[in-house]
């Protein structure tokens, strides 16, 4: 044993520990990790069995491991300290000693991690469908995930409800933490995100990744981001924007255009005109899908700054959107395939639950880091390497046999 009790880890780790956690120290250098704990203010103060560096890696192996207790996940990346360091003893603190160096430690350093280390990983040579006539094709999309039915959770995120015969607001089944990321969809890397209460729109959390795009991205968007505010602030940025609009949007036909598509303008709201502010001018792009007896299944309206129909063809637009659905696959995989479906966030704090989701966010960047190297390797398309094959071979072996590389 230990001091205070604590059992001791001796170098007995097995080679699917040493990967696991290995990938997400290759993915998030001690250096970084120690530079986003100084910039979150959240070194420890004294010396501690759990100094917050390790505390960092272990909440990132709880993402890793969603279906492991925290004593389990906590042995494993013991056990690989032990190896790397070659005879080291690294001692395993109880359950709660494990839960306060999570609430010391706080949700900011794995925000600030993910921030460092998110980006987009393809290159117009090697990555097919990356880019589009010299932009960088992402997209936005938002999503929720559960969180304990506590208090707590239920007052900072909320959640979805129903009312009763008399009116009276009633709770659904969990709190609901709510994620907006922006993805490259050529790779389904995340270049940026943002985490906030189930109560805040997807409009609202996408404000805070506008600083994320250039002038060398073009954006795929649904229409639940289409509004004049946020689509002018996105229009700032430089960066070509495409997205859907809603039959909610009654625009008019300022210009009908050569390929039949035409320019017309969200109007500013008053509280932007008092201020001088100018409609936003758009071109729109209408076109319907039709089933194989010729029927029309769905008619989608495109808003777009690229109001040259020689330079932006519509039918390449239309082509365009439906990469959107790339970002839904990213959601997918890592509600689905890192999460796990039906999983809960094991904490029953917000600040809690806060820092699960940016640590399933850089954890799922890190699996995505693997397979675009596995792809750029082989001369492959990471579009076509699984998510889930992946994650097994990263999480450890099937059977006796490794099925990754150390």
């Amino acid at each position: 044993m230990g001091r205070a009790g604590q059992k001791v880890i001796r170098e007995d780790v097995g080679l699917a520990d040493r990967i696991g956690v290995g990938v997400l120290a290759k993915a998030f250098p001690r250096a970084t990790v120690e530079a986003v704990i100084e910039a979150a203010g959240a070194r420890e103060q004294r010396v501690r069995l759990l100094p917050a560096w390790v505390v960092l890696y272990y909440v990132l192996a709880l993402a890793l491991f969603m279906d492991m207790g925290g004593a389990r996940v906590m042995r494993k990346l013991a056990g690989t300290m032990v190896w790397a360091g070659r005879g080291v003893s690294v001692p395993t603190p109880s359950e709660e000693a494990l839960s306060k160096a999570r609430a010391r430690l706080g949700p900011v350093p794995l925000r600030l991690l993910f921030e460092e280390v998110a980006g987009p990983l393809g290159t117009e040579v090697d990555t097919p469908g990356a880019f589009w006539r010299g932009l960088r094709v992402t997209s936005l999309d938002g999503t929720t995930v559960d969180a304990q039915d506590t208090e707590a959770n239920w007052e900072r995120f909320s959640g979805p409800g129903t009312k009763d015969a008399t009116g009276v607001r009633l709770r659904g089944g969990f709190p609901q933490v709510r994620l907006v990321v922006l993805a490259e969809c050529g790779t389904r890397a995340l270049i940026g995100a943002s985490v906030g209460p189930y109560s805040a729109g997807e409009k609202t959390l996408a404000a805070p990744l506008l600083p994320r795009l250039d002038a060398g991205m073009l954006v795929l968007a649904d229409r639940n981001f289409a509004g004049y505010d946020l689509w002018r602030q996105a229009a700032g940025t430089g960066a070509a924007l495409v997205w859907r609009i809603g039959a909610n949007f009654a625009l008019p036909v300022d210009e009908v255009l050569s390929d039949g598509t035409y320019l017309s303008r969200f109007k500013a709201p008053r509280r932007f005109a008092r201020d001088g502010a100018p409609d936003a001018i758009v071109r729109i792009v209408e076109y319907q899908l039709r089933a194989e007896d010729g029927s029309v299944t769905e008619t989608f309206a495109l808003a777009t700054t690229l109001l040259d129909p020689d330079r932006a063809p519509a039918r390449e637009l239309a082509d365009l959107y439906h990469q959107r659905w790339q970002i839904e696959t990213a959601i997918g995989a890592l509600k689905s395939g890192l999460k796990g479906d039906g999983v809960v966030l094991r904490s029953k704090t917000p600040d809690g639950a806060e820092q699960e989701c940016w640590a399933l966010l850089c954890t799922y960047h890190a699996i995505r880091d693997v397979i675009v190297a596995a792809a750029t390797l082989t001369d492959a398309d990471p579009l076509q390497i699984s998510f889930v094959n992946a994650l097994d071979a990263v999480r450890g072996p099937v059977g006796d046999r490794a099925a990754f590389p150390p």
